[in-house]
């Protein structure tokens, strides 16, 4: 009993001086305010000074890569031994980060909590975002990084699922059972239910509010799913079901509709024709066509998209305010 009442007495003395949020540095507050903000999985680090370091947007089954890749730079940098501070939404307070690993809720469905993240459940959480991930051929994407938009709703509370298909053989069938598990987490209790996706993710999300999914709203940035420009049989074929869908869709959720510059599964016009459907649907949407500073297929998982639009996207989803530089 006396060993256990000296072991307590240390480790309150231990998180005693464990650095709060208040207590950072101001720089390192800063990092903080950003790391929580951006994509799992992600692991921030700190000096015996207070000095900060973090690392967002890792790939993996859980954030072994985040937090080797943080420390290794954290102590680069500080030319001193760092300390983890906080794994995705976990602060550790000295922990062994995987002992400190938050319990997995159950499924849903298809849907899978994302690992080590403070997921609350239906009846305590804000509402539910779910991620589905790009597809390319031959490559399983279940472990890939969610973009970092995601990180403002798990900030505000948030549970974050993953609609993981390693294979992608039947998108009309991922999209109707998309709708299932939504209308599943919806009968759990969960109040607010968004969609968000890139590529193929972001193409079956759209699918699944074409066919009703009881959804607040969707995320969609550089929707595709029949493969780059160059190799099409018919390229025809990937823009008219485009039109399709945006056309479809009828009022109720919020979309925001993204794409970017020199993007090789882009047919052209598919801005052209979202803006115009939803003009004639009255459906709220913003349309993010372009954007100024970033290219490519793959240009919504640069951490520095999430931090130019992230706040933005929330607050029209959230709100429907339409603020720069989404507006």
């Amino acid at each position: 009993m006396a060993r256990a009442a000296g072991l307590s007495a240390a480790l309150a003395v231990a998180f005693a001086a464990w650095p709060t949020a208040a207590q950072l540095s101001a720089d390192a507050q800063r990092i903080y305010a950003d790391f929580q903000r951006l994509a799992p999985h992600r692991a921030m680090a700190v000096t015996p000074n207070g000095q900060a370091s973090s690392w967002m947007g890792a790939s993996g089954k859980d954030p072994s890569a985040a937090v080797e890749r943080v420390l290794k730079n954290c102590q680069e940098q500080a030319k001193a031994a760092c300390t983890l501070y906080a794994v995705n939404n976990v602060v550790l307070n000295g922990r062994d980060w995987k002992s400190a690993a938050p319990p997995l809720l159950p499924p849903i469905g298809r849907l899978h909590p994302e690992p080590y993240g403070v997921n609350r459940g239906p009846q305590a959480a804000a509402g539910l975002i779910v991620w589905s991930h790009g597809y390319m051929g031959g490559k399983d994407s279940t472990s890939s990084a969610p973009q970092p938009q995601v990180g403002n709703f798990t900030a505000a509370g948030y549970d974050l699922y993953r609609f993981d298909r390693e294979w992608i053989r039947d998108w009309a069938g991922d999209a109707t059972q998309l709708v299932e598990t939504v209308r599943q987490a919806r009968s759990m209790g969960y109040r607010r239910v968004i969609l968000a996706g890139q590529s193929a993710g972001a193409w079956v999300s759209m699918a699944a509010a074409l066919r009703g999914a009881p959804v607040d709203s969707v995320i969609s940035v550089s929707a595709a799913h029949h493969g780059e420009v160059t190799k099409m049989t018919d390229v025809s074929r990937a823009r008219s079901e485009w039109q399709q869908i945006v056309k479809g869709i009828k009022l109720g959720p919020r979309l925001v509709v993204v794409n970017f510059v020199n993007d090789t599964y882009d047919v052209g016009g598919r801005m052209d024709d979202a803006s115009a459907a939803f003009a004639a649907s009255r459906v709220e949407a913003i349309v993010i066509s372009n954007p100024p500073g970033f290219s490519g297929h793959g240009a919504g998982n640069d951490n520095s998209f999430g931090r130019k639009y992230g706040a933005c996207i929330y607050d029209f989803i959230e709100t429907g305010a339409r603020k720069a530089p989404c507006g």
